[in-house]
């Protein structure tokens, strides 16, 4: 029999699991948790891989004794390769071991006591039942689908970096650039780029096993602040004008862009504030589009931008359609495309997570990943180099449609988070 949630756990937290089994199956979700769904001489190994297999959401509690058990280890492994989304709910403040952070190290954990309060299990109710019915409608999408940061963490963010530039200035150079960003769908088709022929899987576990906490974060926002559903949050800056055409919202821990048919708009937003690029180690975003939307859909990207407005603004971009042939990234410079990825091939209903990794700030040199896949890297030219690298950067979001043509679609930023160096 089929369930939404697999209960992973050290036997030594086992009444803390039994609590977060009896408040998740109160509001509704069937749980599978050990040894309560293990039959008489029925093979232990044999219980816990089918239990995970029929599992939609996998929580993991996750605690110094959860680090220390090869069984947690082994049933991470399980819930990964059958593609569950996998909540870290967080009991005590360890760091990972490397076979562990494989897993865990690309998701967002939700924090908690020991024991946890009533409020937090609450919160972690109201996640998993989101992330249910997501993944009951698009299909298994591990790692991608990220539980809520708790929001004291955004609070010590604006403490910690005073530096960052007001909300108004932010918008003005967003609406500078924001013809620029979303022309890039436009610019790249114009080139001969080779023809898509890679379909890409999403959810693959993490290419680097390395754990990040939330303090190495400059900024994270998974839109699952449920009082900012309906809305958006204040770190989210839409372009004045230019959505006016679509419904814009946080639903069920995504930015949506809801679009009708035959409009063509370019709705962009900004999101969270700048950053100087020797600070940022890596961005990271999961987009998707909705089952329904169309194949040949407009272009649904995030780009990092320098804080410049000038003729050359330098944009990295990274989406869905983002490029001829199919999704994949571009760097462009002044309206000239610089470099661009080789393509690949969308699954509408999938989520996709774009990786924009600095790997040498002062060179600005770049390693384009989606789905743990390499897409290509580039660095620029010294003197391009010399003239950006100090420069401020902040990230835009949006999406752009060439002609009033279009077919309704339905466009989704699933989590957003820059790394700190």
């Amino acid at each position: 029999m089929s369930h939404d949630v697999f209960i992973s756990y050290s036997s030594h937290d086992k009444p803390i699991a039994d609590g977060i089994c009896a408040n998740l199956e109160a509001a509704g979700l069937r749980c599978w948790i050990a040894p309560r769904d293990i039959g008489p001489g029925e093979d232990w190994p044999t219980a816990i891989a089918g239990g995970i297999s029929l599992a939609r959401v996998m929580v993991l509690v996750f605690s110094n004794n959860a680090n220390l058990s090869d069984e947690v280890s082994r049933e991470l492994h399980l819930a990964a390769n059958n593609k569950l989304a996998i909540i870290p709910f967080v009991i005590e403040n360890v760091t990972p071991e490397a076979g562990k952070a494989y897993y865990m190290g690309r998701t967002h954990w939700m924090d908690a006591m020991n024991p946890p309060t009533q409020e937090q299990i609450g919160k972690l109710t109201k996640r998993v039942k989101s992330l249910v019915e997501r993944v009951g409608t698009e299909g298994r999408v591990a790692s991608v689908l990220a539980p809520v940061v708790p929001p004291y963490f955004r609070k010590s963010l604006n403490r910690k970096y005073g530096w960052i530039i007001p909300v108004v200035e932010l918008v003005v150079a967003a609406a500078l650039v924001v013809g620029s960003v979303f022309t890039v769908a436009r610019v790249a088709g114009s080139l001969n780029q080779p023809t898509a022929t890679t379909l890409l899987t999403p959810s693959l576990p993490a290419a680097t096993p390395t754990p990040v906490s939330p303090t190495l974060y400059l900024y994270r926002e998974d839109f699952g602040d449920a009082q900012f559903d309906g809305a958006l949050p204040p770190d989210v800056i839409a372009n004045s004008g230019s959505c006016d055409n679509l419904t814009l919202a946080q639903q069920k821990g995504s930015l949506a862009f809801l679009a009708p048919a035959k409009i063509s708009p370019s709705c962009g937003v900004s999101l969270g504030s700048e950053h100087l690029l020797n600070q940022i180690k890596s961005v990271e975003f999961a987009l998707s589009s909705s089952p329904e939307t169309s194949m040949d859909h407009p272009s649904f990207a995030v780009s990092l931008i320098p804080h410049v407005t000038t003729q050359s603004n330098l944009m990295i971009t990274c989406g869905l359609a983002a490029v001829t042939g199919g999704s994949g990234c571009v760097v462009m410079k002044g309206g000239a495309i610089l470099y661009h990825t080789k393509p690949f091939i969308e699954r509408t209903g999938t989520a996709y997570t774009f990786r924009i990794e600095v790997v040498d700030p002062d060179n600005m040199s770049f390693r384009f990943v989606v789905n743990a896949e390499a897409l290509g890297e580039f660095t620029m030219s010294p003197a391009d180099a010399l003239a950006y690298k100090d420069l401020p950067y902040f990230m835009m979001a949006g999406v752009n449609f060439l002609s009033t043509t279009t077919k309704p679609g339905s466009y989704f930023v699933d989590y957003l988070a820059i790394e700190q160096r």
